[in-house]
């Protein structure tokens, strides 16, 4: 996968625009060159472009907040009747919101661990991902099984949205068993409304939750201001209290070498990726 695309994918943008707008607003302060300082005021709202396109599935208020903040350090210190103690303080602010937001999300950056019983079941919800394309590869839930050395059944197919994985669901006749739900992509490019998304993942979810099953749920790589799909995951993982695998390290997956066969669809190399970072979660006890 090109390297800026997954940027975008796997969050990391997000953190390296927020770096760049309070760095170059900063250096804007003190700069007098008029050569420097158009430049300057771009690299600013580059960062800023940055941040909002990056998907990043955080509150719309604090993104308001921290666009206001950053317009008016902008506009302060551009302004030469403004006073240095002003202009400052603006910076100041800039530089306080931003703190707060890379403290937000990076707990959203982390790798969960769930302690697996051995002799636990192992489920797979999902689509193609999971299922593969028919091809000779072995797909990463039968790769699973043989690394964490726990029985996986995969009842993930091609073309899946999460009224599909609703379905899979129904086929699972045991409680107390482990359940990773990879699924939203199908809904995500078929133009499936976000609202209706978090809802139908909501019963899904919760229908595990009282079968007492462990739920992983693999959080989408997303595409520029498609912010309200990764917002919907976060929010039905936080209700349900089950863990969410960040979506850097799905994204991850994308950018090992080889790890596609068409750019989306998993190569051997790609579901040898993903069965090794779900492994490392499920920990065995």
């Amino acid at each position: 996968m090109n390297r800026i695309i997954l940027g975008f994918a796997d969050g990391s943008v997000f953190f390296l625009g927020l770096a760049l707008t309070t760095g170059a607003l900063w250096l804007l302060l003190r700069a007098r060159n008029r050569i420097l300082r158009p430049a300057l005021n771009v690299m600013v709202i580059v960062g800023m472009i940055m941040v909002v396109a990056s998907a990043t599935p955080l509150p719309l208020w604090a993104y308001l907040i921290w666009i206001i903040s950053t317009v008016s350090g902008i506009v302060l210190v551009n302004r030469n009747a403004s006073s240095t103690r002003s202009q400052v303080l603006a910076c100041s602010v800039v530089l306080v919101v931003t703190v707060a937001l890379y403290f937000a999300e990076l707990p959203n950056r982390r790798l969960p661990e769930m302690r697996v019983s051995e002799g636990t079941t192992v489920y797979v919800l999902g689509d193609s991902i999971s299922a593969g394309v028919g091809t000779r590869e072995r797909c990463w839930p039968s790769v699973l099984e043989e690394m964490a050395h726990l029985r996986t059944v995969n009842f993930a197919q091609p073309g899946a949205t999460v009224e599909g994985a609703i379905a899979q669901a129904k086929r699972i006749a045991r409680p107390h068993g482990v359940v990773i739900v990879e699924i939203g992509g199908n809904d995500l490019l078929g133009g499936t409304n976000a609202s209706d998304f978090q809802e139908r993942l909501d019963t899904l979810v919760a229908a595990l939750c009282a079968d007492q099953h462990q739920v992983l749920i693999l959080e989408l790589p997303l595409f520029p201001f498609q912010n309200a799909f990764g917002q919907a995951q976060r929010a039905v993982a936080r209700k349900h209290g089950v863990a969410l695998l960040p979506k850097r390290y799905f994204a991850q997956v994308f950018g090992t070498d080889d790890a596609t066969l068409d750019g989306l669809h998993l190569s051997q190399a790609g579901h040898d990726a993903m069965a090794s970072i779900i492994a490392y979660v499920l920990r065995t006890r």
